[in-house]
C-alpha cells in the first residue's frame, strides 16, 4: 500500500510554486488534526490542498504515509504534477478501494484476479437477479411494463435499491424517508439484493459500489485489518469533500479515526450530487463530527469578474442550508450579465448561436461553454450551431441525433416513409427483435399513406413497447425518455413525415461538414453537472426557466430546490468574463434573485439589439433577498 500507483507516478520536476494568499497559507499550514477548508468557487482549493500535502511532508511525515483522495483521476494527476514527488497515495476513492481489495479480497469471498463490473455489466446482473426472484406469468404480454412499474418490479427500480443499500449502508430500507415500503416489498428487495450479490461472487466480480462498501464492511468485521490500514497512513486528505456519500464518509472515518490527522477541502455551495447520495449535512457537520476541528475559509475568487461573483453570491445566499461566507474578488466588475427572453426553444437557440457567431467573428478560438440542466436540451442548440457551421463538442455524451433511442425512432420513421430502407429495417430487427418488427411492418403495410410525424412516432413507441424496453434495459431510462420527448416536440413542427426526415438528414449532413477542426475552437456543450470544475471565458446558461432550472421533479421539495439553486450558482461561476442567461416560458425563480443592477436585458424584437433594458424590472422583485431568512445549518 505504501507504493505509489504507477498511473500517478510523476518524475518531472514540479511547476514553480505560486505564492499563496494569506487565507490559503494559513489553511495550508494549520496544525495537525481535523481540518476543514471551506473553499468558494474559484478560490484556489486544489492549490491550497496541494500545499497542505507539501507542508505535511516538510513537517516530517513520510510521503508514503500520506493518502490523498480525489473524486477524479484528472484531479489526482493534477495534484501529482503539482506535488512533483513520488510517495503519497494520490487517487480516487474507488482506486483506493480497489487496491485494498486486491490484497484482502479472499476475506470477502473473491480471488485476486477479480473483475470490476461497470454499470452496464452490473445492470445485466440485476436483470438476471430480478428474473430469478420474481416469477412473472409465462405470457409476458399479460404483465405490462406499466404494471411492473406500478408494482415497483422493474430492473431499474431494483438497481436503484441495490445502489441505495451499498451507498447509504442500509441493509433494510427501514428509514427510507422518500418511500414507505410494505413488509412484502422490503423482503422482495432483500431477496433480489442477495441473489445479485450471489451472482457477483459467482462471477468473481465486484461492482463499482463494492469498491467502497466491501472495504467498509471488511474493516468493520476485521479489526486487525482495519488496524493495519490505520497504521499505514499518518495523514488523510480529501478533495471535493462536499461530494462524499455516507459509505465514503464511513471509509474516511475508519481510516482517520486513530490519528485524526484529516484535512478536507470543498464547497457546500457546490453540493449538486444528491442523486449520487452526496449529503450536504456531512460537510456542514464536519466540526461536530470531528471534535476540535479547525475551520478555515477561502473566499477570494480569482476566476470571474466582480459582477458575476456578486450575482452568483446573491443567488446562493437564498439557501438556508449553507456555510455563511462572502465570496469576493479583486477582479474588475466587467460586463453586466445578459438576460434574454425567447419566444420558444428554437428562438432561444437561434439567438444564442447568433451571439456565438458574433464572438467567433472576432476570435475563431473564443473559449465558449453552453450549459443546460438536462441532456435533452442540447437538441435545439446543436441544430442552431450546425446551421451556422459553428463547430461544437458534447461533453460526457453523444450528440443528440447519435443517441441510441433517437436513432431507433428515426430508423422507424425512415421505414414508415420507405419500406425498402434495409438499413432502417436491420437496425430495428437487431435492436428490438424480429418478432416486434414483423408486427410493426404489418401495421405500416396496412396504411396506404405515411401518417403525420407524431402519429408515426406513436406507432413506433406503442408497437415496440419502446418505453417498456427502455425501462427493462437501461438504468438511465428517464433520461432517454426525455430525449424522445424532445424529438416529439421538434417533430410536432412538421406537417408530414417527408419534411421531417429531410430536415433531419440535412442537419446531419451539415454536421459532418460544419465541425472540422480547422474552423476554430469547438464550442463546449454540457449539462451543468458535468461543468463543475471547468471554466470558460464566455458562458451561456440556456433553458433557465421553471420546470428546467429548477427541474420539474424538484418543485415540491425544498431541499431539492436548494440543490437546484446550487446548480445555478455552479453554472454562473463557470464564467470568467461574460455570462448570458436565456429562457423561454416562465423565468426561473433564480433569475429574480440576481441583483437588478447586475443585469442587462437583451431583446430579439425587430429593430432592437442586445443590450436593451426595456421591461427589465418585471424579472425582479421589489426587494432583494431577505437577509433575515439566510441562516446557517445551526
Amino acid at each position: 500500500m505504501a507504493t505509489k500507483p504507477q498511473e500517478f507516478t510523476n518524475s518531472s520536476p514540479p511547476p514553480s510554486r505560486i505564492p499563496l494568499n494569506n487565507a490559503q497559507n494559513v489553511a495550508a499550514k494549520a496544525d495537525y488534526g481535523p481540518l476543514l477548508i471551506v473553499a468558494g468557487a474559484g478560490t484556489g482549493k486544489t492549490r491550497t490542498l496541494t500545499e497542505r500535502l507539501r507542508y505535511l511532508i516538510e513537517r516530517g511525515i513520510k510521503p508514503e504515509r500520506i493518502c490523498a483522495i480525489t473524486f477524479t483521476n484528472k484531479a489526482a494527476k493534477e495534484m501529482a504534477r503539482r506535488v512533483g514527488r513520488e510517495g503519497p497515495f494520490l487517487g480516487t476513492f474507488h482506486a483506493l478501494g480497489a487496491r485494498i481489495l486486491r490484497r484482502e479480497c479472499r476475506k470477502v469471498g473473491r480471488e485476486p484476479n477479480f473483475a470490476i463490473f461497470d454499470d452496464h455489466d452490473s445492470f445485466d446482473l440485476v436483470k438476471k437477479a430480478v428474473k430469478a426472484v420474481i416469477l412473472y406469468k409465462k405470457n409476458d404480454e399479460a404483465v405490462s411494463m406499466a404494471e411492473k412499474k406500478n408494482q415497483k418490479e422493474t430492473p431499474v427500480y431494483f438497481a436503484g435499491k441495490i445502489a441505495a443499500i451499498k451507498n447509504l449502508g442500509k441493509a433494510v430500507l427501514d428509514d427510507d424517508t422518500k418511500e414507505t415500503l410494505p413488509i412484502g416489498k422490503k423482503a422482495q428487495i432483500i431477496k433480489v439484493f442477495e441473489k445479485y450479490e450471489a451472482l457477483l461472487e459467482q462471477n468473481n466480480a465486484f461492482d463499482f459500489d463494492d469498491l467502497i462498501q466491501k472495504v467498509v464492511t471488511l474493516f468493520k468485521k476485521n479489526p486487525d485489518v482495519l488496524a493495519k490500514y490505520q497504521n499505514m497512513f499518518d495523514a488523510i486528505l480529501v478533495d471535493e469533500y462536499q461530494d462524499i456519500n455516507p459509505m465514503q464518509y464511513a471509509l474516511v472515518t475508519l481510516l482517520a479515526e486513530k490519528h485524526r490527522n484529516l484535512s478536507v477541502v470543498g464547497d457546500d455551495e457546490q453540493t449538486i450530487y444528491s442523486w449520487r447520495y452526496a449529503d450536504i449535512m456531512t460537510f456542514l457537520n464536519f466540526d461536530k463530527n470531528w471534535e476540535g476541528a479547525a475551520v478555515y475559509f477561502l473566499e477570494e475568487n480569482y476566476r470571474s469578474t466582480g459582477t458575476i461573483i456578486r450575482a452568483a453570491a446573491a443567488v446562493v445566499q437564498n439557501n438556508r442550508l449553507r456555510t455563511p461566507k462572502k465570496l469576493w474578488t479583486q477582479n474588475p466588475d466587467g460586463d453586466p450579465i445578459t438576460l434574454f427572453e425567447a419566444w420558444g426553444e428554437g428562438d432561444e437557440a437561434e439567438w444564442v448561436a447568433e451571439q456565438i457567431q458574433v464572438l467567433r467573428g472576432g476570435d475563431k478560438n473564443a473559449d465558449i461553454g453552453i450549459l443546460y440542466r438536462t441532456n435533452a436540451q442540447s437538441r435545439a442548440v446543436e441544430q442552431a450551431l450546425i446551421r451556422r457551421n459553428i463547430p461544437y463538442r458534447i461533453f460526457g455524451g453523444l450528440k443528440f441525433y447519435e443517441r441510441k433511442e433517437i436513432k431507433d425512432v428515426v430508423a422507424a420513421l425512415r421505414y414508415i416513409s420507405n419500406s425498402k430502407d434495409e438499413v432502417a429495417k436491420e437496425r430495428l430487427e437487431k435492436s428490438l427483435t424480429k418478432r416486434r418488427f414483423a408486427e410493426f411492418r404489418n401495421k405500416v403495410a396496412a396504411d396506404a399513406e405515411a401518417p403525420v410525424p407524431l402519429l408515426a412516432i406513436k406507432l413506433f413507441l406503442e408497437t415496440f413497447h419502446y418505453f417498456e424496453y427502455l425501462e427493462t434495459n437501461f438504468i438511465n431510462a428517464d433520461e432517454r425518455e426525455e430525449n424522445i420527448a424532445e424529438l416529439v416536440a421538434f417533430a410536432s413542427e412538421f406537417a408530414n413525415l417527408h419534411e421531417l426526415l429531410e430536415r433531419l438528414s440535412l442537419l446531419q449532413a451539415v454536421d459532418e461538414i460544419g465541425t472540422k477542426p480547422q474552423e476554430g475552437k469547438e464550442v463546449s456543450l454540457m449539462t451543468i453537472h458535468l461543468a463543475k470544475g471547468l471554466e470558460f471565458d464566455t458562458v451561456f446558461i440556456v433553458g433557465a426557466a421553471e420546470g428546467f432550472l429548477p427541474h420539474g421533479r424538484s418543485l415540491a421539495d425544498e431541499a431539492s430546490i436548494e440543490e437546484e439553486r446550487r446548480l445555478m450558482y455552479v453554472a454562473m461561476t463557470r464564467a470568467r468574463k461574460r455570462l448570458t442567461i436565456s429562457f423561454y416560458g416562465i423565468p426561473s425563480r433564480f433569475i429574480s434573485e440576481i441583483p437588478e443592477d447586475c443585469i442587462v436585458v437583451a431583446s430579439s424584437a425587430e429593430g432592437s439589439s442586445p443590450g436593451t433594458t426595456e421591461g427589465s424590472s418585471r424579472f425582479f422583485p421589489d426587494e432583494g433577498p431577505n437577509e433575515e431568512n439566510i441562516v446557517s445549518w445551526d
